[in-house]
């Protein structure tokens, strides 16, 4: 027998064998890899995700999350697109410059100013103005000249329907409750508008919200997205026991406030779990109320009532912001609810392969059509009264319809606007002609704008000599049907020319130019 042999069978049992004395050390197959003392190496098994999914807090593991970029992609474009555009800016403020002008025709020295939402810059499409009235003596004195007796709400009403500014039967009085509003409907752009009257609360709050904004610019995009997740649910009506747009800020900014800043600082997807996780999960509003300056909590037992959430206004310690929300378990627990839906969500986007898909659909996606159907109102009306002619330098181009979840808005269209008609001048069909016969093909192609005549017909290029010439014909047909858009290059594509004249499809700006044509033709 071999002595080494004898030596390994005389050990213990369970002696621990070094890797030259296992069995098949020098195998012949050389497909094996070794390490150092010629043992063959074992498999190792490849490391995978855990299967635990959540750590002892029950927050998701890293390994489980998906990229934090997508949800903040999300929230930003979301922001982007429901923010106001400049010009629906414009038409809102013509619309108190409107109602202003009416109202002293009737009751001198009273002034009409704007807060919320609207004031603050921050709303969606289709919300409401807020606007309140100040009569000359509660400016001077503090005293109410207009709120105090419910008679004169009534009076206002009536001349408010006399100067043919609403809709007639959209004014609705509301007397009686602890702040008197009348609302009504405008029959120009037909935007909501709730007046108030000899307040000025609100505008002090004005001060306060933009002070917040520039301490955290995140903000406004958080804000649009926790208004539109209350806004479909029926949850944003103060009247209707829901949390107005003032205590919603207050919520966000309380949150923020609290949150780590510096490098620390977490992202805008972050903060939005971290609000419906922290309001729908953590906060008990029954205990403790929301101060923001300083920022903290304090106990409701001197301040507050205790079935009903509590902010103390910031310009007002004597004040409950959020005392009118009735239904504030109910809308607690949908902050819980969305905390569990985008959770689960990212939970399986993570373990999903392929095309990408929204988050944040499942707690904000809707039928965006009268967002649409409400800009491109205020669209027509800045684009047919000749009080914004000023503004219109050169329209702004139609946004992209927002995409959510498969919910998505209509393409909103530019209505024709006014014919406009140039002095005729000299042909610029000689141009043409000669620019078909150049050789050089990368020549710089000359400004024309000044050869185009009202009266001359331009024969469109055939489609085997398209291209260049395609391209000067068209900004030479641009520039004397649409003469208000100004610096128009002497050659254009199609994708330029719908955003030069702010066409959301080449079949509208067909319609429009040759509408044009014929009405320049008919004179």
């Amino acid at each position: 027998m071999n002595p080494e042999s004898e030596h390994q069978s005389n050990a213990p049992e369970k002696t621990a064998k070094g890797p030259t004395s296992e069995e098949n050390v020098y195998s012949a197959d050389p497909g094996r890899k070794r390490n150092r003392r010629g043992a063959i190496k074992r498999h190792i098994k490849k490391t995978r995700k855990p299967a635990s999914k959540y750590n002892c807090d029950g927050s998701i593991i890293k390994e489980w999350r998906p990229p934090s970029q997508q949800t903040d992609r999300e929230i930003l474009s979301f922001y982007d697109w429901a923010k106001p555009q400049e010009f629906e800016n414009i038409v809102r403020r013509d619309l108190v410059e409107r109602l202003s002008t009416a109202f002293q025709t009737r009751y001198a020295g009273i002034e009409i100013h704007t807060f919320g939402s609207f004031a603050s810059g921050i709303y969606l499409p289709i919300a409401d103005i807020d606007l309140v009235l100040l009569s000359d003596k509660f400016r001077r004195t503090g005293m109410c000249s207009f709120g105090g007796r419910k008679g004169k709400i009534h009076a206002i009403s009536d001349f408010l329907e006399s100067t043919n500014i609403a809709v007639s039967d959209s004014i609705e009085c509301v007397a009686h409750a602890r702040v008197p509003i009348l609302k009504f409907v405008d029959r120009v752009t037909g935007l909501r508008v709730d007046l108030s009257f000899d307040n000025n609360s609100g505008l002090i709050a004005n001060e306060t919200f933009q002070t917040w904004k520039e301490q955290f610019p995140i903000m406004p995009a958080i804000l649009l997205v926790v208004k539109q997740f209350l806004l479909i649910r029926g949850l944003n009506e103060v009247r209707t026991g829901g949390l107005g747009g003032f205590s919603v800020t207050c919520l966000v900014t309380s949150l923020l406030q609290h949150l780590p800043k510096g490098h620390m600082q977490l992202n805008a997807g972050s903060i939005l779990m971290e609000f419906f996780n922290f309001y729908g999960n953590k906060f008990q509003y029954n205990q403790v109320a929301i101060c923001l300056d300083p920022q903290g909590y304090f106990s409701k037992k001197s301040f507050g009532n205790p079935g009903r959430l509590t902010i103390e206004d910031p310009n007002n310690a004597d004040n409950d912001i959020s005392g009118g929300a009735r239904a504030i378990d109910l809308i607690l627990g949908t902050f819980a609810r969305a905390h569990t839906t985008l959770k689960n969500r990212m939970e399986h986007l993570a373990l999903v392969r392929g095309p990408s898909k929204s988050i944040l659909g499942p707690i904000i996606a809707a039928n965006f059509e009268k967002y649409t159907e409400q800009r491109n109102q205020l669209r027509r009306v800045f684009m047919a009264e000749k009080r914004f002619a000023g503004y219109r330098v050169p329209p702004p181009p139609p946004l992209e319809p927002y995409h959510v979840s498969g919910m998505h808005s209509a393409p909103p269209s530019l209505p024709v606007g006014p014919t406009l008609i140039r002095t005729p001048v000299t042909s610029v069909q000689r141009t043409i002609n000669n620019a078909r016969k150049s050789k050089d093909a990368r020549a710089e192609p000359e400004d024309i704008s000044d050869e185009y005549s009202s009266d001359t017909k331009l024969v469109k290029p055939r489609k085997a000599r398209v291209g260049r010439h395609a391209r000067r014909w068209r900004a030479a047909r641009m520039k004397c049907l649409r003469p208000d858009l100004k610096n128009l290059p002497s050659s254009i594509t199609v994708k330029q020319a719908l955003w030069h004249g702010g066409y959301a499809t080449n079949g509208e700006m067909k319609r429009d130019l040759s509408s044009r044509e014929r009405s320049q033709a008919a004179v």
